[in-house]
C-alpha cells in the first residue's frame, strides 16, 4: 500500500502540471486572441483617420478658394466704404438744386 501511494504521489503531480499547463496554454491563447483584437481595432481606426485626412486633404482647395473670396469681398466693401466717405463732403457742398441765389 505504501508503495502504491507513493507511486500515485507523482502520478498526481503530474496530472496537476499537466491542468496547469492546459490552463496556462488556454491564458495564452487568450492573451493572443485579445491581441490580435487589440491590433485590428488599432488598424481600423488608422484607416479611419486616413480616410478623414484624405477628405479632408480634398476639401483644402477648395476651402482656399472660399478664403480668398471672402478676403476679395471684404476688401471691395473696404474700398467702397472708403470712396463713398470721400464723396460724401462732395455731395453736400453747397452747389445743390436750390442753393445759391
Amino acid at each position: 500500500a505504501y508503495a502504491r501511494a507513493v507511486g500515485e504521489a507523482p502520478g498526481q503531480a503530474e496530472v496537476a502540471a499537466a491542468a496547469a499547463a492546459r490552463a496556462a496554454e488556454a491564458q495564452a491563447v487568450e492573451a493572443a486572441k485579445a491581441v490580435r483584437v487589440a491590433k485590428a481595432e488599432q488598424l481600423r481606426q488608422l484607416r479611419q483617420l486616413r480616410e478623414q485626412k484624405r477628405r479632408l486633404q480634398e476639401q483644402k482647395p477648395l476651402l482656399q478658394e472660399q478664403r480668398r473670396r471672402a478676403a476679395i469681398e471684404d476688401q471691395r466693401r473696404l474700398f467702397e466704404e472708403a470712396a463713398s466717405r470721400q464723396r460724401q463732403p462732395q455731395a453736400g457742398g453747397g452747389g445743390g438744386i436750390g442753393g445759391g441765389g
